[in-house]
């Protein structure tokens, strides 16, 4: 029987129908079928085997393709297959798992973990060693991928300043495959040299290190050493920039790492912070424990030391810096060009037609919306961000980087600028910080009511318009704290430039035309915390404002700088005032006084300020309709001595008694002898006192900010310039004691200082807080915000909390340097810099010629591996340009360079697992 009538009754035995031959089978259309889109599976089927096309996929394709794991189907989606129906010949569709990248095969996202490849040669990815991953060539590129513990990705690709542009286009081809095997990363970024993002920048909490050329270049260009130090930049994140030697790199602000064998020098300029002071001496120890196998020592040269110094410089003379150079940015030390940011919709690639306006600042949340794509255009300095909704198409995916290059090409904007794509619910703080009404998606997960219980009453309300957002009660929510003891309490009332003193029945007594400054001190034990408020009236003028806070620190000042400086608008006191006040706050109109208006009378407003300490806020308002609240009580007292007390609908018992008992204060003779009136019932003759009749609230209004995640900032003074810098991840150790601290809280903020910052430039920290809130991007008011000014070694335990692990004698700034140093010192003396260097395994091998070491065939007593040491001293040196005993000691790094470029070092083909041939018995037997 022939071979067609077999397959024919197979088929028909197994309740198939026979189809002719201008059909396919079903094998045939296993193998041409096309594979759905990572995006477009559920989890659960994202490792299946039958996930692996992504050339033929369609996006929202009307025919699904069946997700079943049968035999056939798995079979058809990870191997080549090459069946012969009798009489056709089918050529089955490539498979794109065949044309994936070999170094790609083993990437999951179940281990967490950092990974980076570093593209050779013309287009092979190589995995950067757990020592390398840090240092990056300056003639590379590379392709970084964090996976977290959730599984959730971070991709980044970042181009060196002086690769190809081949290279920059294959890597960014091979970051995009990347992409899409690991299902789209939450966080996906173009990086370029000297220009790199916070979001890559985090994944490097040891810094990045530039190390010139490529990893493979010419034995000539590979054997020149000259770019052997290193200019530190940064503060929370360090970028060390290779260099020429030369006393151009030396900075009065920087730091500088001089390298070489058997010394490395880290010199520290007279101005540089301490933070980075220490990042510098931490890089040197790394560059030595990676790159010098822990055997140099290790000399930390301070500018302030004139003798060091002068022995370091002599050092560095008849060194010229490469004309090449490519100069190192310092961010945060230069504040950026004003430039309006603007929210665009994509919605194609022409940005002219596919890239419209969709909104300016101040940026809401809600113009987000989850099926679409925005782009945040922040300038030519800031990155950009293309956010993408978590419902957005697949193209939109795709080709957000593309589209994002295409707008800052149209902008004209630097090549190099950072690109971010970032998914719904996982934005950078970086980016959130720019919308005003930010509010995290913490009830995504869960139901949205909740039923509290013994177990779970710890949970308190988060958000101050919705309830439907929970955090824990310690984490975020005690903003306005303070100890408890024995107090005393001091105001004075100012005048111009005088302070005078108020009398104790007059405290809690202000007018909305001045200002006040109350002193209250509590003795807990041995210790008195002091705080100092400064209440800024509604009708003050600005130009008196600054001068207060003038006052108010020159004031802190003689009190040593230890009291806590807070400022209170008029309107917003907080609890603590008004505790201290005796939970009752009177204040009067400065255009209306003690005087009755026209037709004789006056009135005031009782609002209950804070419930839960029924702390009361009196406000006299003019006789009108407009004035009056329904959520609150009013007291109208007339020319004829009679006093009406209207009380608004909602307002509640203890507004309507408290009414009464003022009473006494503002017309002891009528304390008694009062008319009630109700909303609604209103009588004629109130009516009459009241004017024409007008429209007035219902509630009171007053716009209150949310409390989000802390942001640490750092104030940089310059001449005529102000700029900022962020820390993501603080410390207490973050804190210098010779520097300006912010600590946003969004709806309060803490001005730290530290306690050996100058007099000139304390006098400096209103100007810095004004400026600080002008830059706001979410585009904040200034009277919504509840400042505090600290001082170091007097900060509450409202500041304190934000930072893990906080101690009281905490060590920062100059006693941490001072102990780095010291440490430093003892670890020089455990190193041996006499040990030597050279690798004696080449002793007693075998010596074979260079040429025929470079042969695909080496001699069985070779190891790929480590083909010098089958070389003479001769032709070892005639190889790498330098002899054994100089060339040992060099970096590692250098080291593997040279090995590469002198095609020494061992590179292992690695073939696609998967790329497999079946072929039927039948081809078989053809062959």
């Amino acid at each position: 029987m022939s071979y067609e009538m077999t397959f024919l009754s197979t088929l028909l035995r197994e309740g198939a129908r026979p189809r002719s031959r201008a059909r396919k089978s079903d094998l045939d259309r296993l193998c041409d079928s096309p594979s759905r889109a990572p995006s477009a599976l559920p989890d659960r089927l994202v490792k299946s085997p039958t996930f692996v096309s992504e050339k033929t996929y369609k996006p929202y394709n009307s025919k699904r393709p069946s997700t079943s794991r049968t035999y056939l189907s798995s079979i058809s989606n990870h191997v080549d297959l090459e069946l012969r129906d009798p009489g056709v010949k089918v050529k089955p569709e490539k498979s794109s798992l065949m044309d994936q990248e070999p170094a790609f095969v083993d990437v999951t996202k179940d281990i967490p973990g950092l990974t980076v490849w570093r593209l050779e040669g013309k287009s092979r990815l190589v995995v950067t060693e757990d020592r390398d991953i840090g240092f990056f060539h300056e003639g590379a590129t590379y392709i970084a991928l964090q996976i977290n513990e959730d599984g959730e990705a971070s991709l980044h690709y970042w181009l060196g300043a002086f690769a190809s542009d081949d290279h920059k286009t294959l890597i960014e081809d091979k970051a995009h495959e990347l992409d899409r095997i690991v299902t789209h990363a939450a966080v996906f970024t173009r990086e370029n040299q000297f220009h790199e993002s916070s979001c890559f920048m985090r994944l490097f909490l040891d810094g990045i290190v530039y190390i010139e050329s490529k990893p493979k270049t010419t034995v000539s260009r590979a054997s020149v050493y000259a770019k052997r130090m290193y200019r530190i930049t940064g503060r929370k994140y360090i970028r060390a920039a290779c260099t020429e030697p030369s006393l151009e790199v030396l900075d009065s602000e920087a730091a500088c790492i001089l390298d070489g064998f058997p010394r490395m020098y880290v010199w520290i300029g007279r101005h540089c912070n301490y933070a980075l002071r220490n990042k510098a001496i931490h890089v040197a120890k790394r560059i030595r424990n990676l790159q010098r196998e822990s055997i140099a020592h290790i000399i930390v040269v301070d500018e302030r030391d004139d003798g060091m110094n002068e022995a370091f410089k002599k050092k560095l003379h008849n060194n010229t810096q490469y004309s090449d150079q490519i100069p190192c940015q310092r961010p945060g030390n230069t504040t950026p060009e004003d430039h309006s940011m603007i929210m665009h919709r994509i919605t194609g690639d022409h940005v002219m037609y596919n890239m419209p306006e969709a909104a300016k600042p101040p940026f809401f949340q809600r113009y987000l919306v989850q099926r679409d794509c925005y782009l945040m255009d922040r300038g030519p300095r800031l990155p950009m961000y293309v956010w993408v909704g978590s419902q957005a198409h697949e193209n939109e995916i795709l080709h957000a980087i593309k589209r994002g290059k295409t707008f800052c090409q149209h902008k004209q904007y630097p090549e190099v600028i950072p690109i971010c794509r970032i998914a719904d619910d996982s934005e950078p703080n970086d980016f959130k910080k720019n919308f005003y009404d930010w509010r995290e998606k913490d009830t995504k997960h869960r139901q949205l009511t909740k039923l509290y219980s013994i177990g779970n009453i710890e949970r308190a309300l988060f958000s101050r318009r919705d309830r439907r957002t929970v955090a824990k009660k310690n984490e975020l929510w005690s903003s306005d704290t303070l100890p408890d003891g024995e107090d005393e309490t001091e105001i004075w009332k100012i005048e111009g430039d005088k302070m005078v003193k108020l009398d104790n029945d007059q405290q809690g007594i202000f007018n909305n035309g001045n200002s006040y400054i109350v002193l209250h001190r509590i003795q807990i034990g041995s210790f008195t915390q002091q705080v100092l408020y400064y209440w800024l009236g509604s009708k003050l003028e600005n130009d008196n404002q600054d001068s207060v806070l003038d006052l108010v620190l020159s004031m802190n000042k003689t009190l040593n700088n230890q009291c806590i400086v807070i400022r209170v608008f008029d309107g917003r006191e907080p609890a603590h005032l008004l505790s201290i006040l005796g939970n009752c706050l009177i204040i009067y109109d400065r255009d209306l006084g003690d005087t009755p208006d026209v037709r004789g009378s006056r009135m005031f407003c009782i609002h209950e300020h804070d419930p839960d300490n029924c702390s009361m806020r009196v406000q006299q308002v003019p006789v009108c309709w407009s004035s009056l609240n329904s959520s609150a009580a009013y007291v109208l007292h007339t020319s004829t001595q009679d006093c009406l007390l209207w009380y608004g609908q909602k307002s509640g018992g203890s507004e309507r008694e408290y009414a009464k008992q003022i009473l006494g204060y503002i017309s002891p003779l009528s304390k008694h002898d009062y008319s009630i009136v109700t909303e609604g019932k209103e009588p004629k003759h109130f009516c009459n006192l009241m004017g024409q009749k007008q429209n007035y609230p219902l509630d009171f209004q007053l716009e209150v900010l949310d409390r989000r995640p802390p942001r640490l900032v750092v104030c940089r003074h310059e001449t005529d310039c102000i700029s900022f810098e962020s820390i993501e991840s603080f410390q207490q150790e973050d804190l210098c004691e010779n520097e300006i601290f912010i600590l946003d809280l969004y709806d309060q903020i803490y001005v730290w200082t530290g306690s050996q910052v100058k007099d000139d430039l304390r006098r400096l920290t209103p100007i810095c807080l004004k400026r600080y809130i002008e830059t706001d991007p979410a585009g904040r008011l200034d009277e919504t915000i509840s400042v505090w000014f600290l001082t170091q070694n007097n900060e509450p335990d409202s500041f304190t909390k934000f930072f893990p692990y906080w101690t009281i004698n905490g060590i920062s700034g100059e006693q941490s340097y001072e102990l780095c140093r010291k440490l430093v010192r003892q670890e020089n003396v455990k190193v041996d810099i006499d040990k030597e260097m050279i690798d004696r395994t080449y002793v007693g091998k075998t010596k074979y010629s260079y040429k025929d070491l470079l042969k695909k065939e080496l001699p069985e007593d070779v190891n790929p591996q480590h083909k010098e040491h089958n070389l003479s001293e001769k032709q070892f040196r005639e190889a790498v340009k330098y002899p054994r005993d100089q060339f040992y000691r060099l970096p590692v790094w250098k080291q593997e360079q040279l090995f590469k470029s002198a095609r020494l070092g061992h590179t292992s083909s690695s073939e696609n697992p998967y790329r497999l041939r079946i072929e039927s018995p039948d081809l078989q037997n053809d062959a």
